[in-house]
């Protein structure tokens, strides 16, 4: 609560400052996350009980009941069943949406900036993947000053698989600096004189050894991910690399040396930690799977019967041992592992219609930018480049989220909105040669 606090007030002082600045983002495209947010906040706002009646009568049934257990004569009530806790968590998403704000104006008023950005997200996420291979090594380390039941890389989050989605956030941005780093290496002319390709050769030096220790930053990363035993993590990761090999701008060559370093370091340093626990762990996965199914299936009512309105968001956690019958009767479920179905739930069906609709329209228009960027000759550019990596990494994210719940981890959703910044940052690079005459008649 206090760093959202800090971002409202600070961040958003900073940006009513530079209300002249145009605003780093369409309305059009600004308009469905205003729409969502209100949404949101009506749901924890108290309505007349026939109001409620008419909108979610299964809300409606349960304040009835309550009453007649408690005595309680209130004739307004909220459309969601945890009113303050939905209400917190729109002021998390209304912070989010400023800080977005505030990282696309200060990327426009200082390009340079962007790799300060992209540094301290490889350094975060590097700190955080050796972190988690030496709680993998000795569990008894824990999670900061918190005791561990399960050997397994959890860095400073406590549940392994909103770790793994951070993770996954974090390696694609230091892997596109590395890439930017080799890149600039031959960017002096050395045809000339001898200076200059004395220039070349320091360059070559301290890009190396910078392109080094982003890669390296990786490796950790990618098996910080394997041995944090999130299957869906390492699914997600490998669609991740899948995306990146398709769209980063390295020749097949250059795309094999580097897949094959990563390999034999996966491969070496997994064979020292033990690969049989991850296989082990994929071993399980059937029974596991058919657990998510049935978490799914007995959410389903939670949606029928409220697929109007929701329950509000943040109240899957109090509602899901109403619905979910049959479950063990020691393990309470507070979250759906599935963020589709859990938001479905938890904003009604329009809502959840609107929000997904949005992600999938941006993703696809950022896709076909992307796409142009790189045939007009513009993917050279460290800007390019990292949005190309963000734009797996995002990708990764939606994939983790139909197996599991890492969106509600406050950190993985500032991140995520860091590299939706980078992305759009790197969306604004000028196109150039034919390309761009194609697309401006195109667009004519």
């Amino acid at each position: 609560s206090v760093y959202v606090c800090l971002v409202l007030v600070g961040l958003g002082g900073w940006l009513l400052l530079r209300r002249a600045e145009p605003t780093p983002i369409a309305w059009r495209w600004l308009m469905p996350v205003l729409v969502l947010l209100a949404w949101a906040a009506l749901q924890s706002l108290p309505l007349p009980i026939p109001l409620v009646e008419l909108l979610s009568p299964a809300r409606a049934e349960r304040m009835r009941q309550v009453a007649l257990l408690a005595g309680d004569t209130r004739s307004l009530i909220t459309l969601s069943d945890q009113g303050a806790a939905s209400l917190q968590q729109v002021i998390l998403f209304l912070a989010l949406l400023v800080y977005f704000l505030a990282l696309r104006t200060l990327l426009r008023e200082d390009p340079p900036f962007l790799a300060v950005v992209a540094g301290v997200i490889a350094l975060v996420g590097a700190g955080e993947a050796l972190y988690g291979l030496f709680q993998f090594l000795r569990p008894q380390l824990g999670v900061l000053w918190l005791s561990i039941s399960q050997r397994a890389a959890q860095g400073t989050i406590i549940y392994k698989n909103q770790y793994a989605a951070l993770l996954n956030l974090c390696w694609p941005v230091a892997c596109a600096m590395a890439v930017a780093a080799l890149g600039r290496i031959f960017t002096v002319d050395t045809r000339r004189s001898s200076r200059r390709f004395g220039q070349m050769l320091r360059n070559l030096n301290r890009e190396n050894r910078l392109a080094g220790l982003y890669l390296l930053a990786v490796g950790m990363m990618l098996l910080a991910v394997l041995f944090s035993l999130s299957r869906g993590g390492i699914i997600a990761m490998l669609v991740v690399l899948f995306t990146l090999d398709l769209t980063l701008p390295l020749s097949r060559r250059t795309k094999l040396v580097v897949a094959g370093i990563l390999l034999a370091f996966l491969g070496g340093y997994g064979l020292l930690l033990g690969l049989d626990t991850v296989v082990n762990r994929f071993n399980a996965i059937d029974q596991s799977g058919l657990n998510r199914l049935n978490i799914y299936l007995a959410s389903l009512p939670m949606v029928h019967e409220h697929w109007l309105t929701g329950i509000g968001l943040g109240s899957y956690d109090l509602l899901s041992p109403v619905y979910l019958k049959g479950m063990p009767a020691q393990i309470h479920f507070d979250h759906a592992h599935n963020e589709y179905l859990e938001f479905a739930v938890e904003l009604g069906l329009p809502a959840a219609a609107l929000l997904f609709g949005w992600l999938a329209a941006m993703m696809v228009l950022a896709g076909r930018r992307l796409g142009r960027l790189h045939r007009s000759g513009a993917r050279h550019s460290t800007a390019v480049i990292v949005g190309t990596a963000a734009f797996a990494g995002l990708i990764g994210l939606f994939v983790h989220g139909w197996a599991d719940f890492g969106w509600r981890l406050p950190a993985n959703l500032f991140y995520a909105v860091t590299l939706a910044a980078l992305l759009a940052t790197a969306l604004e690079t000028k196109l150039v040669g034919n390309t761009a005459r194609a697309d401006a008649e195109a667009t004519a």
